[in-house]
């Protein structure tokens, strides 16, 4: 059988000291912290600006080497999705407009 943190413990007073001494254990400590002194830059440094653009462009390529580029084949496929779908959503259109030119030529006249 496991002794956990309570079972083990026995007062014969009652159990008050006990519960008094399991509250001073469990209340908060106040921790004290105090601000840092502030220190002040010697002198402000000069941003380099070309040596920032050549860091943002290294970026940019590392981050296109992990693109996954399309073969030829892929991109006759998607481009064909997105051409046939397009024609489709241009169809419901046409439908819907013509539908609606009939109904309010017929309520016109």
């Amino acid at each position: 059988m496991a002794v956990t943190k309570g079972q083990g413990k026995k007062d014969n007073s009652g159990g008050k000291e006990l519960e008094a001494k399991q509250n001073k254990e469990s209340a908060p400590k106040k921790i004290i912290v105090k601000p840092d002194k502030k220190t002040v830059p010697a002198k402000k440094e000069r941003v380099n600006r070309l040596e920032q653009t050549k860091k943002y462009f290294r970026g940019v390529l590392n981050e296109l080497k992990k693109v996954h580029w399309p073969n030829r084949r892929e991109v006759i496929v998607y481009t064909s999705v997105v051409v046939v779908a397009v024609l489709v959503v241009a169809a419901v259109i046409w439908v819907f407009d013509s539908l609606l030119s009939r109904i309010l030529q017929l309520i016109i006249r």
